[in-house]
């Protein structure tokens, strides 16, 4: 690393959450990705982001978690086990958070989840206007097979002011288009080789100076890249 990498890394401005939260940006159409392992805050600052949205789906994908219940208990998330579940919209309408959660009681369920999420993204895409939450994007790409549609939604979701916010653990797992196409990237320290070529060369910034930051972030510290406005802010949100 050269001392001009190192001193830019340094230079990157930290920020209180509230203030942070207070100046983002964050539009309509445009994409959120997080980026970090298990324990790094993802959930948490995917938490204090989601309330900025009036219309919000997150998809359920583990059998059990915390996360999902928190936001049915105390922010007023419905659960749905399938697209047809959902209360029909009215002009009365000034929002609609849900999670959609499909049964996970026997394997069986798990083989029909393809078909639950599809419906719902190809729903959600005719409609325009939503914020959609998969914040284990490895699964649904990976495993369940939803590359195309999640693709689709970072690559034309903008035009139909569909925000796609996706969450995975490591950089390598997952397609180039969630770097590419978002907006709004977050990530979390690592010093893995692979993860840090992955995540280099974001808009017009300096990959080696990303990089820099990345290694040296604090614990549940998460850099900000902007890649509208070119901004880095290193920010850390607060416990819920």
């Amino acid at each position: 690393m050269t001392r001009a990498v190192d001193a830019a890394a340094e230079a990157v401005e930290r920020v209180e959450w509230s203030s942070f939260v207070a100046r983002l940006d964050w539009r309509q159409g445009e994409h959120v990705s997080l980026v970090g392992p298990t324990g790094a805050g993802k959930t948490t600052l995917l938490l204090g982001l989601l309330p900025a949205r009036e219309y919000v789906t997150v998809l359920g994908t583990k059998p059990k978690d915390d996360t999902l219940d928190r936001l049915m208990a105390d922010d007023g998330y419905e659960r749905i086990t399938s697209w047809s579940d959902r209360r029909p919209m009215t002009d009365l309408d000034r929002g609609r958070r849900q999670v959609l959660w499909p049964k996970y009681r026997e394997m069986a369920d798990v083989a029909r989840h393809p078909e639950v999420f599809r419906e719902a993204l190809h729903s959600m895409f005719s409609q325009g206007s939503w914020a959609v939450v998969a914040d284990e994007t490895h699964w649904l790409v990976e495993t369940l097979g939803l590359g195309p549609e999640l693709k689709q939604f970072w690559m034309q979701g903008r035009a139909l002011d569909l925000s796609l916010v996706a969450g995975t653990q490591r950089p390598a797992w997952v397609p180039l288009e969630m770097y590419s196409q978002a907006t709004h990237v977050f990530f979390w320290r690592t010093s893995d080789r692979r993860d840090l070529d992955r995540i280099g060369g974001l808009g017009a910034h300096d990959p080696q100076t990303i990089r820099a930051v990345v290694r040296n972030l604090r614990k549940h510290e998460a850099l900000y890249v902007n890649t509208r406005t070119g901004a880095l802010v290193r920010t850390t949100a607060p416990e819920r």
